[in-house]
């Protein structure tokens, strides 16, 4: 029987999920398929307008570590996968719904927009909830 990866194994594999959506949403923007990337423009919001540049990196950061708190959480889950990754990924969809797009934009659930719904969904859970999930099952180099 395996024992459960420590918190720093969670919080990577979430990092690294968050790197991939992050990659994403900037060749989704370099493709002229979205604006720029949601996170930047939470960043906005928050912190305003200031050097271009710096405001995209800090924003992708703050979204890295973000998405790092919550793997942290997903270590609560028992037995993790793939599957209860996507469902745990329901959890940041639900707080960017009913948390960040009011704050945001006033409205909740991004408006209901079909992209405002679909794209938290695509990423948080197909996305990103399944590759943490099947980060932290996979068998790490050192076990037999």
């Amino acid at each position: 029987m395996e024992t459960q990866k420590s918190f720093f194994e969670y919080f990577k594999a979430a990092i690294y999920g968050a790197l991939i959506l992050i990659v994403i949403m900037y060749l989704m923007m370099i493709t002229g398929i979205s604006g720029d990337p949601g996170f930047v423009n939470i960043y906005h919001v928050v912190f305003g307008k200031h050097i271009p540049v710096l405001d995209n990196i800090l924003a992708a950061l703050l979204f890295a570590i973000s998405g790092g708190i919550w793997g942290l959480i997903f270590r609560f889950i028992p037995d993790p996968g793939p599957i209860s990754g996507m469902i745990f990924g329901l959890l940041p969809s639900l707080w960017l719904w009913v948390v960040v797009s009011p704050y945001i934009s006033g409205v909740f659930f991004n408006g209901f927009t079909l992209t405002g719904i679909l794209f938290p969904l695509i990423f948080n859970c197909l996305i990103w909830g399944s590759f943490v999930g099947w980060y932290i099952t996979r068998k790490s180099p050192n076990s037999a």
